[in-house]
């Protein structure tokens, strides 16, 4: 029986806006006592913002897994990178050669926040939703509040040659993969959307035989392969699609067989 299902945001629930049969769905899902619970990328303010139109009680795991936020909107658990870890990531970034400072774009989810040194529509991803603060990347400390620092590229080959030599560098304390299209992300050692399903399951006594997962980007893949059952976006990369157990066109789709499956064991 499925008690809990987990699902990402961007390009998953959220294509520019939310569908009225995924949200109906989820709505009906929750009627079931089927909780319905986010794992995304986005910062909180970002994720509250896209979900506010939905009736759900389940939690919300922000940052990739470096925060997990209750029913309530209480911060209930946060993995952060040190002072140390975040020198060490700008020193690696400000020395690579081929990067474009202008096109390949640092930036730091930093006390809930987006924060660039720069402008950063040219690499693509970000038009709108952040800060400029040329400050950002001589903080003496960050106060714990650094969750993920990622890069933004239209030039998908330099992602993954940035991924490499990151992990090169730091990938014995932080762990370092491509996040979506445009970005990579850089998050402290076992951090992921995975590890913080895992945390909600034991607060809650559920199993992970008991969680369903739905995602479409790199960056779900762990919680696509960690649940029995999860579902990849028929859109999805086919590195993705290979980690889930089910391919399906919604989010609407995917809690209808979830559903129908619980159904069955009725």
């Amino acid at each position: 029986m499925i008690k809990y299902i987990f699902c990402d945001l961007d390009g998953t629930l959220y294509n520019d806006t939310i569908s009225e049969r995924d949200i109906r769905a989820i709505e009906f899902a929750e009627g079931l006592d089927i909780q319905f619970n986010i794992a995304t990328g986005r910062v909180h303010t970002h994720a509250q913002n896209i979900i506010r139109n939905i009736n759900f009680n389940g939690y919300l795991i922000c940052e990739n897994g470096s925060y997990i936020y209750d029913r309530d909107n209480q911060c209930i658990f946060k993995g952060v990178l040190s002072d140390t870890q975040i020198k060490k990531i700008i020193e690696v970034y400000s020395s690579i050669a081929y990067i474009d400072f202008g096109k390949d774009v640092i930036y730091f989810k930093y006390g809930g926040e987006v924060i660039m040194p720069n402008d950063g529509s040219k690499s693509g991803y970000f038009k709108s939703g952040y800060k400029i603060d040329p400050e950002i990347m001589s903080k003496k400390t960050y106060a714990s509040n650094v969750g993920n620092i990622g890069i933004s590229s239209l030039d998908r080959d330099k992602l993954n040659m940035l991924v490499e030599d990151f992990k090169k560098k730091i990938g014995h304390e932080c762990e370092v993969y491509i996040s979506s299209e445009y970005t990579m992300n850089i998050v402290p050692k076992l951090i992921s959307k995975l590890n913080a399903i895992k945390q909600v399951c034991k607060m809650n006594n559920i199993s992970l035989d008991e969680v369903a997962t739905i995602g479409d980007s790199p960056n779900d893949i762990n919680m696509l392969g960690g649940v029995k059952m999860s579902f990849a976006m028929s859109k999805s990369a086919e590195a993705v699609k290979a980690s889930a157990a089910y391919e399906t066109p919604s989010v609407a789709d995917a809690i209808n067989m979830i559903m129908d499956y619980n159904s069955v064991l009725k």
